[in-house]
């Protein structure tokens, strides 16, 4: 089983993500996105530690999904689910979890994080789920990217490490769009690809 007590070995950088034109940081004038949570997002993270890529959350009904960010919410969701909460929805919930997954899918930028690994996935799991079976989870998950081209972004069971992906995910994402926006191109530095 898992130990939530463990801490991570590399905590996450406390730079913003740098963003050069001419040799020169443009970072200072692109803003820190505002994280959008849906109101229904039963334990949500707060993204407190990631001041450094984030400048705040706010709780508002999404359309489709659990995060998005201020002013992409038509472009962006992130659904992100537990391992006990995705084993329960794929057993119970399953046609209402495929509905949710084709309305995912026009995003232009969507995926599906899952607080576990891919080695999590494929372990046995304890007494209260006796009727999942980790192929048929894993197989769900794979012909859920296969038909919707979502992609499964697979993270840790410890929820720091978890919550360090999607502020990422949130953040790189906000980054690319605005310097798009703004006629800065979509590269982060030049030279880059």
């Amino acid at each position: 089983m898992f130990d939530e007590t463990r801490e991570s070995n590399v905590t996450p950088t406390t730079s913003r993500l740098i963003v050069k034109r001419k040799g020169q940081s443009i970072t200072r004038k692109i803003p820190k996105p505002i994280i959008i949570v849906d109101t229904r997002e039963q334990l949500p993270f707060t993204f407190t530690r990631f001041s450094n890529w984030i400048a705040e959350t706010n709780k508002k009904k999404l359309d489709v999904g659990d995060y998005s960010v201020q002013g992409m919410e038509h472009l962006l969701s992130l659904e992100r689910k537990s391992l006990a909460d995705l084993i329960a929805t794929l057993l119970q919930h399953r046609k209402r979890f495929f509905k949710l997954c084709e309305r995912l899918a026009q995003y232009r930028w969507r995926a599906l994080l899952i607080e576990a690994s891919y080695e999590d996935i494929k372990s046995p799991y304890g007494e209260e789920y006796t009727q999942a079976h980790p192929n048929a989870v894993s197989g769900s998950l794979d012909a859920l990217e296969a038909k919707f081209g979502i992609p499964v972004i697979y993270t840790s069971q410890y929820r720091p490490l978890a919550e360090e992906k999607a502020a990422s995910w949130l953040s790189k994402h906000f980054t690319y769009w605005y310097l798009e926006k703004n006629g800065f191109g979509r590269v982060l530095q030049e030279g880059d690809l």
